[in-house]
């Protein structure tokens, strides 16, 4: 009966298991070279136990030479191995030099034993007897002359057992005795199978070769060892897999509070201007076409209710004008509230044609006039609220909510300066406007060619009042009406077709101003970028040209765009953004807040600032902070954005925003639109190390 050879094959069979196990675990570990290490330690001390398997086996008498070379062999990889996952194991950190010199003597000897003429350790290889084992196996038993470099290969494999003590008295001391015990285990046994080997290496007889059998305690006391680490990473694994979880609940949770944050008014409940845009559109596009009118509300006073009663009494009055504005309105429309005291109201009617449409939507406009006439109690004051109202039929707007909106308010400014008291009807005998809009897209051609545009900037300044920056205001010095706003001349351009030339104009002549520029760090300059501008084919060809010619730093360059460009083409405006961030040029999200801007588009497009828009920032103190701007701020920050805030004219707007985390201002407070020169000028006293002319600008905001 043979039991002592197939334990051999056994633990060899033990060991390769192992091995293999380990590799593969240690994939996805986060000790990944450790648990490689372990396994490819076992593969070693596999071989090394399957080796002596075979010089034990009366078989092997024909090729004894060949097997001792083999076994020898296996030794010399097995303990550089060794040493190599040890050092992981015991957290040495300058283990590489260890596992080298390891590796340089173990494989010396290795060469040595496979080129030599006998083996490393025996001159020759005699079988002697072999040993009969009380069961009746019989096991064979090897003798021969000890080799000149025998006493070599003791040494190095005694360095090597000395060491591996001296790296578990070092795991001990670190307190690390779950991992240090197996080891201290293992080298005992060593010690004994060791001390064995040599005592009848000295007193030769028959017996059973026990050296292998301590490295079959390592793998086995090890792989519990790191069996337990592997089930700890697991369960680690799953704590951090359900905090993941919690996290993207808690994200989602966020994601839907921010929404609806941008699309409810936090003080009445009611849908905001986004929510109304988002209306409009569907609405005035639906098929078939309803019929109907919107009607822009203006409460009277409200400013003085505000003074007199306080800001909490004006919320309670807001809310009172939202309730009853709903209730009177009920199913058949949509009450909003725009901004401050104004309300937009959209009336659906059964009419199908457009003028009974418009007959039906009058009068029910008169009705949220009176039922807003009657006083209503708010605490111990009894309020009523008189009110101006500019109404626009649904078929004079063609589909576009904007347009029918700016109807609407046409009607509501007739009404304020005429003082008219019922719901003012959009006519088309409002053409002033209009006028002055033909007159002035037929110039702009010729401002662009005649030098009649030029820009003006805005210093921006961080939390020390440091000049870090510039924002390029376009101006344009009309032959006949003079000034002409940006927010009108601009949509002109956009409509108009005449962007694309005004958009290259504006930024040729930023260009060439910043390459004049002496700047420091972290000075860049802002150009506003329109959506129109930046969806044209040849958009990246207009930057790359200008850059060239004029010689500036793009890298000192921030495109300012508005977040309603991102709802267009999504795919064409990440790839052209991603295209600018290859230049150096940033991309800051202008009046953030405004528009459509998402978490999932801030998550998706490359771009590095938010840019408050002015009308969050116009009526925030320290006392009445913003939420949605505090919410906005918070969620740059989150997302590791540079957060500016346009607007600032007041030093408790700017003590509020930096209380909120804001990091660059820009407004009146610091400096009112300024020249090219003289913006130099405070670049290069900026430059010289004087401290920043801060001061409120005495003219009112134009």
């Amino acid at each position: 009966m043979d039991i002592w050879i197939p334990l051999l094959w056994l633990a060899t069979g033990i060991c390769l298991f192992a091995g293999i196990h380990f590799l593969q675990a240690g994939r996805a570990q986060v000790n990944a070279q450790m648990f490689r290490a372990f396994g490819v330690t076992s593969l070693a001390v596999a071989a090394y136990i399957g080796a002596g398997a075979l010089m034990q086996t009366p078989a092997a008498t024909a090729s004894a030479e060949w097997i001792e070379r083999l076994h020898v062999s296996a030794a010399c990889l097995v303990w550089p191995i060794a040493f190599w996952f040890i050092s992981l194991y015991s957290r040495l950190r300058a283990w590489r030099g260890w596992v080298i010199a390891s590796a340089v003597v173990f494989g010396s000897l290795l060469i040595i034993n496979n080129t030599g003429t006998h083996s490393l350790l025996m001159a020759n290889v005699e079988f002697m007897e072999p040993m009969v084992l009380p069961w009746g196996e019989r096991v064979a038993q090897v003798t021969g002359t000890s080799a000149p470099w025998a006493p070599a290969f003791y040494l190095a494999t005694l360095v090597a057992f000395c060491w591996g003590f001296w790296r578990c008295v070092a795991l001990w001391r670190m307190g690390e005795r779950r991992r240090a015990r197996p080891l201290a285990i293992y080298l005992v046994l060593q010690l004994i199978a060791s001390g064995y080997s040599e005592y009848y290496t000295v007193h030769p007889q028959p017996t059973l070769g026990w050296d292998a059998l301590p490295f079959l305690a390592l793998v086995l006391l090890l792989s519990r060892a790191l069996s337990l680490e592997l089930r700890s990473y697991a369960a680690a694994l799953d704590t951090s897999n359900t905090a993941l979880r919690e996290e993207i609940g808690l994200r989602s949770q966020a994601d839907a509070e921010l929404r609806l944050m941008a699309y409810t008014d936090t003080v009445s409940g009611l849908p905001n201007r986004h929510a109304l845009a988002d209306w409009l559109a569907a609405t005035l596009t639906a098929k078939p076409p309803r019929q109907g009118a919107l009607v822009v509300v203006d409460p009277q006073r409200f400013a003085i209710i505000n003074h007199a009663l306080g800001h909490r009494t004006g919320d309670l009055v807001i809310r009172e004008i939202g309730k009853r504005l709903s209730h009177a309105v009920g199913k058949d429309g949509l009450v909003a509230r725009l901004s401050g005291d104004e309300f937009a109201v959209a009336v659906l009617t059964q009419a199908s044609a457009p003028d009974a449409a418009l007959a039906q939507a009058t009068p029910i406009a008169e009705t949220l006039r009176k039922k807003l006439a009657e006083p209503f109690q708010i605490g111990a004051n009894t309020l009523s609220v008189a009110t101006h109202m500019g109404l626009a039929a649904f078929q004079h707007a063609h589909g576009d909510g904007d347009e029918l909106l700016r109807q609407a308010y046409a009607a509501l400014h007739e009404a304020r300066k005429t003082l008219h008291h019922g719901p003012l009807v959009f006519v088309q005998s409002m053409q002033t406007q209009a006028e002055r809009r033909l007159r002035l897209e037929f110039d702009l051609r010729a401002g662009i060619e005649n030098g009649q545009m030029h820009l003006v900037y805005q210093p921006q300044v961080n939390h020390d009042g440091k000049l870090v920056g510039a924002e390029a205001l376009l101006r344009w010095n009309h032959p006949i009406y003079g000034a002409v706003a940006p927010q009108e001349f601009i949509g002109i351009a956009e409509d108009s077709g005449h962007m694309p030339a005004l958009g290259r104009h504006v930024l040729h002549m930023a260009c060439s101003m910043l390459a004049g520029l002496r700047v420091h760090d972290p000075f860049r300059l802002s150009v506003n970028i329109s959506p129109w501008q930046l969806f044209l084919a040849d958009f990246m060809e207009t930057v790359h040209t200008a850059i060239r010619e004029t010689g500036a730093d793009p890298r000192r360059l921030t495109f300012e765009i508005t977040e309603t460009a991102f709802i267009h083409d999504i795919p064409d405006a990440v790839a052209k953004l991603r295209a600018l961030a290859e230049l150096g040029i940033r991309v800051s999200i202008d009046d953030f807040g405004t528009g459509y801007a998402s978490i999932a588009l801030l998550k998706t497009f490359p771009v590095d600032e938010l840019k408050i828009d002015q009308t969050f920032v116009r009526d925030m103190t320290i006392e009445s902070p913003d939420r949605f701007v505090t919410a906005m701020i918070a969620l740059g920050n989150a997302m590791g954005l540079q957060v500016v805030a346009e607007g600032v004219e007041r030093e408790d707007q700017r003590a509020a925003l930096a209380q909120m985390g804001c990091h660059v201002f820009q407004g009146y407070l610091f400096s009112r639109p300024i020249p090219a020169a003289t913006l130099a000028e405070r670049v290069a006293a900026a430059e010289a190390g004087r401290a920043p002319n801060i001061t409120l600008a005495a003219e009112p905001r134009p």
